[in-house]
């Protein structure tokens, strides 16, 4: 009996111990793939420099991880709206341009946290600005202008005056008559730094007087097709 209680206790001790060194063992390999887990990495990031007021682009990651571990992304903007799309890729559309449409350029942060199933994180982020095609114009034409000459149903005709613009307001005055002008304007698609319609509107009217310019730095070229005017303006250094 004696042998028997004896064999029964080593017995049971042996399949006690053999528990406790499974659990230290699976234990052990959980830390250790814990300890070993390397995050995942980011190859590719690809992120417009600039986007227009409203404009919708895409936004992509391309990333991997060490041990082929399933990944999540989370986006986010400092601005604007993510519409469509999830994980690596997804559309981001700009804020809208108000309704003046001049608005100076805004910069815009986009984040990406990239995290696989062992909870291991990456992150990278960018900036984009985004911009009004109308204000860059405007800003580029901005500045005090010397009216140089005028012409009238192709005449030239001596005139004096100056104009000043802004990226929001103008004004004129010719000083041949002491005629003065105030209010604003707004650019017509299409149009560039070089050449395009403006719609001037004078002393607060809400119907605009329509003009062609074209620009090359220096003198600015005013056609009013209604009256067949145009004025020559010589910008000021």
């Amino acid at each position: 009996m004696k042998i028997l209680n004896h064999t029964f206790f080593a017995t049971k001790l042996a399949v006690i111990l053999l528990l406790i060194c499974q659990l230290l063992i699976f234990s052990s390999c959980g830390e250790y793939e814990r300890l070993t887990n390397d995050p995942p990495e980011i190859n590719t990031f690809t992120v417009p420099k600039e986007a227009r007021y409203g404009e919708s682009v895409t936004l992509k990651v391309g990333a991997f991880d060490p041990e082929n571990d399933e990944l999540t992304y989370t986006w986010e903007v400092s601005a604007g709206t993510l519409t469509e799309g999830e994980g690596s890729e997804v559309q981001w559309t700009a804020p809208e341009l108000p309704a003046s449409e001049i608005e100076p350029d805004q910069t815009v942060t986009v984040h990406v946290v990239i995290r696989d199933q062992g909870e291991e994180t990456v992150s990278k982020s960018a900036s984009i600005v985004v911009f009004s095609k109308s204000y860059r114009v405007a800003e580029a034409l901005s500045g005090s202008y010397e009216l140089v000459r005028t012409q009238l149903a192709g005449e030239t005709t001596e005139a004096f005056g100056s104009m000043r613009l802004t990226t929001a307001t103008f004004t004129r005055e010719y000083q041949s008559n002491g005629t003065f002008f105030f209010g604003s304007y707004k650019l017509i698609e299409p149009f560039d730094a070089q050449k395009g319609t403006i719609y001037w509107f004078s002393d607060g009217s809400t119907e605009p007087i329509v003009s062609t310019y074209t620009w090359d730095g220096e003198l600015l070229v005013l056609f009013w097709t209604a009256t067949s005017t145009g004025h020559v303006y010589q910008k000021r250094n």
